[in-house]
């Protein structure tokens, strides 16, 4: 009783229980598959709750499976997961990327309730119409069409009951997990913990409905250029953190069997939507994160919608500099070039990685040689940098990572509307304008303003350092310590050495003492000096050996 009590007072020690539940099951087949006794367990059967098919479950699948059964958490790591192909292999990805299907709806009793709280009045009241049937179901929140008391037709997108408690819960999790295998082999390629605080961070916007409002009030700023573009309006007298009511976009979803609307040029919609992207990218440094086919849509009059706000990306000057120092050396294939950019951003956490990654790269941009960007297909490009990114260990700032899944994703759904389309044609103009931006005099002007003024504020702190190092040092607290890469091995050799060697030198006094002690008798005692003489050397040469030994074996632990 008192620990069913207890199991009920803690809800952390609950979740642990559903989610190595949950791990137990389908963690048991992906590890059968990696020791390679997949053939003789066949999950497709049924077994342990798994659905029955002819195939075989594949590791990839039965992890998909387990994050679908943990929920909300678990489904938008594996969601952002997807986003990370610098470190997560291209079968994953695939199956990460199902997760934006196969989430229940609430029902819309529990949905209403909801929206009537966070808005403070009936539902009737407060549309003209409200459809009980979700139009969408994520793992975060759902959507209904609504019309408003005007005659406005809107979506109303409502956070499910329970999810951000659920989610705080799990995150709390995940950064106890990352904490305990900091100091394990994984750690030593990855930041784990910097990897779930970002993912915690992504999490707790998306949470957030007033946030992903803004987000899109952002957008359509961004885009007011583009008269191709649309995004829709938000209705900000009824949106709240957990209730986000917009306007409604009509139209073909590119995720269908694009029949376009009549009069649509699906050719000047691939160029639209590219250009709207790399106007993100490059000149705001904010975009849209999460371009899958059914976050787009093509109106009646022939635009693009952009949908869905949740998931952005941001690239700050610097990092867009960096950026365009490693897409420039790509462009001139300079392998050393483009180490040089990525030891800038600050991925290559060894030095001994340094020339395994400029032979990768090389070996990759020689594969390129002489062709002209009409001919580069950029998105398999991409493909191919990443996976010299994933296989070298190369953890890439979050932005980055995600502007470059992002640009993957585009360019294959812009192909979709015209097969013929060049994503490299489009983005070079974009480039050589942020290049020439970049080099100018106010630009320039710009960097050196920015350097006096932190150099000032250094250097007006500096005395008040100076001064508390000082007061430190009077005071004896303060130590320096000094630790030279391998000097620790070498320290050890010497130790070893001069340890076998005092050894050596008292094995030697004692024998030559024996010696000595068997001589001067008168007569000679050989008689019992000799055996004493052995057995002193016979133990001198055994503690020699033993010693040997156990430093040989200590090092080898080292």
């Amino acid at each position: 009783m008192a620990a069913v009590i207890g199991l009920r007072a803690n809800p952390r020690r609950r979740r642990y229980r559903e989610i190595l539940s949950a791990l137990s099951r389908h963690g048991l087949g992906a590890f059968v598959n990696e020791a390679g006794w997949g053939r003789l367990v066949p999950f497709q059967w049924g077994l342990m709750g798994h659905a029955r098919r002819d195939s075989r479950y594949t590791t990839a699948e039965h992890i998909r499976l387990a994050m679908e059964e943990l929920g909300t958490t678990a489904i938008k790591l594996g969601q952002i997961l997807s986003t990370r192909p610098d470190f997560v292999a291209p079968d994953y990805i695939a199956e990460f990327e199902k997760l934006r299907d196969r989430v229940p709806a609430v029902p819309a009793d529990a949905i209403i309730a909801i929206i009537e709280r966070e808005l403070g009045g009936d539902v009737a009241d407060l549309f003209l119409e409200f459809e009980h049937e979700p139009l969408a179901a994520a793992s975060i929140g759902q959507v209904h069409g609504a019309v408003l008391l005007d005659g406005t037709r809107v979506v109303v997108k409502v956070q499910k009951p329970g999810v951000a408690a659920t989610v705080f819960q799990d995150l709390a999790i995940l950064g106890d997990l990352a904490r305990r295998a900091s100091g394990g082999q994984l750690a030593s390629s990855y930041d784990l913990e910097a990897l779930v605080d970002d993912f915690a961070w992504t999490l707790r916007c998306e949470l957030d409905y007033i946030r992903e409002g803004r987000n899109a009030d952002r957008l359509r700023v961004i885009l007011a250029s583009n008269p191709a573009l649309v995004v829709p309006a938000i209705r900000w007298q009824l949106t709240t953190e957990n209730v986000l009511v917009m306007e409604r976009m009509e139209g073909v979803r590119l995720a269908g069997s694009l029949e376009l609307p009549p009069g649509a040029n699906p050719r000047a919609l691939a160029k639209a939507g590219a250009e709207g992207l790399l106007t993100q990218v490059f000149e705001a440094g904010f975009f849209h994160a999460d371009p899958h086919p059914g976050n787009f849509l093509v109106t009646p009059d022939g635009r693009l919608a952009i949908l869905d706000f949740g998931m952005v990306g941001y690239l700050d000057d610097q990092l867009k500099f960096q950026l365009m120092q490693l897409l420039d050396a790509c462009v001139r294939q300079d392998a050393t070039a483009a180490v040089y950019a990525l030891e800038t951003l600050g991925v290559l956490r060894t030095a001994a990685s340094r020339e395994t990654v400029r032979r990768d790269l090389q070996h990759l941009l020689d594969s390129y040689y002489g062709l002209t960007l009409s001919q580069v297909d950029f998105s398999r490009f991409l493909s191919d940098l990443l996976s010299t990114f994933r296989r070298n260990h190369l953890q890439l700032p979050t932005g980055l990572a995600l502007m470059l899944k992002t640009t993957a994703m585009s360019e294959s759904l812009w192909r979709r509307l015209d097969p013929d389309f060049n994503f490299a044609l489009v983005a070079e103009p974009f480039a050589k304008r942020a290049r020439s931006r970049r080099s100018s005099a106010g630009a320039l002007r710009h960097q050196l303003t920015g350097a006096a003024r932190q150099s000032a504020i250094a250097a007006m702190s500096l005395p008040g350092q100076v001064g508390r190092i000082a007061s430190r040092l009077d005071r004896g607290e303060l130590e320096i310590a000094l630790r030279h890469r391998d000097l620790d091995e070498y320290l050890d050799r010497v130790g070893g050495m001069v340890a076998r060697l005092g050894t050596a030198i008292v094995a030697s006094s004692l024998m030559v003492g024996v010696a000595i002690i068997g001589a001067a008798e008168d007569p000679p005692g050989w008689g019992v000096i000799a055996p004493l003489w052995f057995a002193g050397g016979t133990i001198a040469i055994i503690g020699l050996a033993a010693r040997s030994l156990l430093f040989r074996r200590r090092r080898n632990r080292h």
